[in-house]
């Protein structure tokens, strides 16, 4: 239910709303009250003040008889305000409602006589009704010693009560009035909130899923344009403008797959047409070569004759070597996987390799990581694509140097020095296994480095340009990668990672 971001934006802003709302109606409403209750508090206070000075006055006077009448005047208007004259212990002395006279209205006191010039009010309940009671002590003043004496201080209490149905009344109104305010301006609030968020939100954002939901479905022909200049309307033109660099690149790489397609027909054709004829040539060549072979046994030959034949088998030893190259470059079979050593695959291309190395004086450094576990490889292929390797790194050093063979073990989240694409984790192995091939010759500079594992490239006289493009493919079956890094006068390093089988899927620890 709370997946909806306009139903979010909308119960927010409703509880924000009518939190406020709610708090500045209930701070008017005790406002409101507070001021009626204060305003009644005044008039008592006043109307007691003058009713006490009246009293007052008629004592001082010796008028004891206007005192009954002007009590008597207040009960003719029963409803609007009841005056009593009490004593201290709470009988009724005088009252406005005659019944009341010598009864007693002690709970009127508050549980307390009011003292000197103190006037006590507070809200009572007289008779079943609610009444705003004011209670303060009529004192013995000089004026009053000839009928009352000296030693009497308080002469009785003075008490008048205002009724307080109508303040209630109004309190309640005015309670009922702010509520139903309230509630209106909710109502009215979240209905313009409701539009407001239609017509701004929701169907923008509606507007932005659906054509999403065409995009990935794959319609990149499709442009939403909301019409606003707000964040909503430019989202929708970056989302636009992505689409229709996406659709623009679309075309693109359909229109590059394309070309590779025929690209790779046409390498296929070729690779067919080559290997076809590396195996013409290569019957006849075998004849030519065997024949070669018995005439050099002619014991009438010369010397300039059989110099001639070495020439022709050496030749024959070329082309053979190049139709070999053909038909393995074209007919790659799979890799027959099995746990074996990484430098005993090492040592076994080394081996091959013995006699150019101590020829071309080229001295081999081997520094093994101990820790390599076994590795998944076609130890036949693998050896091909070292032997290679450690040919190219001969023939880049044909003065003499070093070949350093180093290998590493790798975490799986291992990334290469800059410059240098790491490999990708296919999550089915616990680390890599790194082999360096590096030599002390001439380098190689960056335009022909990149070009080192294209088909049939090649920079030497005598070579096919098939070497490194083989090793490239066999590595890339043992889902591994190599490439390389050179410096012109400096030397080359190859690089290449194969990757370490976790115990889960069958890797076995060396």
């Amino acid at each position: 239910m709370f997946r909806s971001l306009f139903l979010k934006i909308s119960i927010s802003v409703g509880v924000v709303v009518t939190l406020t709302l709610g708090f500045f109606a209930y701070f008017l409403m005790e406002n409101q009250k507070e001021h009626l209750l204060n305003a009644k508090s005044k008039e008592i206070e006043i109307l007691s003040t003058m009713v006490r000075n009246g009293i007052t006055s008629f004592m001082k006077e010796g008028r004891s008889q206007d005192i009954h009448n002007f009590l008597n005047l207040f009960g003719v208007q029963e409803g609007l305000l009841e005056l009593r004259i009490l004593a201290p212990d709470g009988t009724v002395l005088r009252s406005s409602r005659k019944i009341e006279e010598g009864t007693s209205m002690a709970y009127l006191l508050a549980r307390q006589i009011p003292l000197e010039k103190t006037q006590l009010v507070s809200e009572q309940e007289i008779r079943g009704r609610p009444f705003l009671s004011s209670v303060q002590a009529l004192e013995n003043e000089p004026g009053c010693f000839s009928c009352h004496g000296k030693d009497q201080k308080i002469l009785g209490l003075l008490n008048v009560a205002l009724p307080m149905e109508m303040t209630h009344g109004s309190i309640t109104f005015n309670r009922n009035l702010l509520i139903a305010s309230t509630v209106i301006t909710l109502m009215l609030m979240a209905a313009a909130i409701n539009l407001l968020l239609t017509r701004l939100v929701k169907k923008p954002v509606g507007l932005l899923i659906e054509t999403m939901s065409r995009v990935e479905k794959g319609d990149l022909n499709v442009e939403v344009n909301l019409g606003t200049q707000d964040e909503l309307g430019r989202l929708a033109k970056s989302f636009s403008s992505m689409v229709q660099e996406l659709s623009q690149a679309q075309r693109d790489l359909e229109k590059q797959q394309r070309q590779q397609m025929l690209q790779l027909k046409h390498l296929a054709s070729l690779g067919e047409l080559a290997a076809s004829v590396a195996h013409e040539i290569k019957n006849p060549l075998a004849g030519i070569k065997l024949a070669i072979q018995i005439l050099a046994k002619e014991p009438e030959l010369t010397a300039g004759h059989r110099e001639t034949i070495q020439e022709i088998m050496h030749s024959i030893e070329r082309l053979d070597k190049t139709m070999a190259d053909l038909l393995s470059y074209s007919r790659i079979r799979p890799p027959e996987l099995k746990s074996v050593s990484l430098p005993k695959v090492i040592e076994g291309a080394l081996s091959s390799i013995k006699e150019e190395c101590q020829v071309a004086g080229v001295r081999v450094e081997k520094h093994f990581d101990v820790t390599l576990p076994l590795l998944s490889l076609d130890s036949q292929q693998m050896e091909r694509v070292f032997l290679n390797l450690f040919l190219n790194a001969l023939q880049a050093m044909p003065q003499g140097g070093v070949l350093t063979i180093q290998t590493k073990r790798h975490e799986s989240g291992y990334h290469l020095q800059k410059g240098v694409p790491g490999p990708s984790n296919s999550g089915r192995e616990e680390g890599w296994a790194e082999v360096t091939v590096t030599d002390t010759g001439e380098g190689m500079p960056p335009e022909v480095l990149g070009e080192i594992f294209r088909p049939f490239f090649t920079t030497k006289a005598k070579g096919t340009g098939l070497g490194l493009s083989l090793a490239q493919r066999i590595v890339e079956q043992h889902h591994g990668q190599v490439f390389g890094q050179s410096q012109v006068g400096v030397g080359t390093t190859f690089y290449l990672l194969l990757p370490i089988p976790s115990l889960a899927a069958g890797g076995e620890p060396g």
